[in-house]
């Protein structure tokens, strides 16, 4: 797979103090670090979503062409290598971590499709990564089958419900309010579907994006039900959640029991497809 290259640079200084390097990245959940003669490396997994990237230190410098650069920018044999197919909502927060490490070691940074070195811009990285993602899928088409595409909107609001789900969940708890897990399915046609599942008798929080519920029913049937049917049937029975990602609906206490009736009793239009299960990083943005 294609990386993302990022490397950094000081200005008119070398000096890279390793331990102070290692001590920074020991603070940040979801890093380890490795060693050897080649490198040093501190390997990323973002703590709930899983997407890797590695910020590496070499003996040797890693830029090409580096004669064509302002000479005031020393290089620092420190670099960042993420992965091409890394969704947008992922490469912010590592954006927002490289930001950290420009303002923590007073760090430049420099990117293939850079003409010099420049300060940290979280606007600009992001936007050449985008490039740089753009031209690898133009060069080889063939990875569009690799992935289901979908819009930056839907892919990011997804990963914010995953990442953030615990700590809505805290805010839930004395209300014995469910946060379940997404469901990344496909159909026979290998069209992408997002569900849940809503256990009988309890109050649930629907996430945005929804295509399916699978209603567990205390007998052990489990019932595939549209999610836009019932929201069309029962909108009006449920409420936003405040503070939290547009098209998050909760089952209020006051409706939980008439709402879990009418998903057990309904006559719901049937659902003639055969799923099954895909994972999370099936999914990228276009």
């Amino acid at each position: 797979m294609s990386h993302f290259y990022l490397h950094f640079f000081k200005e008119k200084s070398r000096v890279l103090d390793m331990e102070e390097v290692i001590e920074f990245f020991d603070h940040f959940p979801g890093f380890d670090v490795e060693m050897d003669e080649k490198s040093v490396r501190f390997l990323y997994q973002h703590p709930h979503l899983g997407y890797p990237c590695t910020f590496y230190i070499t003996p040797k410098s890693k830029v090409p062409n580096i004669q064509r650069l302002s000479p005031k920018y020393l290089e620092v044999n420190f670099h960042l290598e993420l992965p091409i197919f890394t969704p947008t909502y992922v490469v912010k927060h590592i954006i927002h971590i490289v930001k950290k490490i420009c303002d923590e070691f007073n760090l430049f940074v420099l990117s293939e499709m850079f003409q010099d070195v420049l300060e940290f811009n979280a606007e600009r990285i992001l936007r050449v990564f985008q490039m740089v993602k753009k031209a690898y899928l133009e060069k080889f088409p063939e990875k569009y089958k690799d992935f289901h595409f979908i819009k930056e909107e839907k892919l990011s609001g997804v990963l914010r419900y995953i990442d953030e789900r615990d700590a809505l969940q805290k805010y839930y708890k004395d209300l014995d309010i469910i946060l379940p897990k997404y469901h990344f399915i496909e159909d026979e046609n290998h069209e992408p579907f997002i569900a849940i599942e809503w256990k009988e008798n309890t109050q649930v929080v629907f996430p945005p994006y929804l295509d399916y519920l699978l209603f567990n029913q205390t007998d052990g049937m489990i019932k595939v039900i549209s999610y836009q049917e019932f929201l069309k049937n029962h909108d009006k029975h449920l409420q936003d959640v405040p503070g939290f990602l547009q098209g998050t609906k909760v089952i209020p206490k006051k409706t939980y029991k008439l709402l879990n009736k009418k998903a057990k009793k309904h006559k719901w239009e049937p659902v003639s497809k055969s799923f099954t299960k895909i994972n999370l990083n099936a999914f990228m943005d276009a």
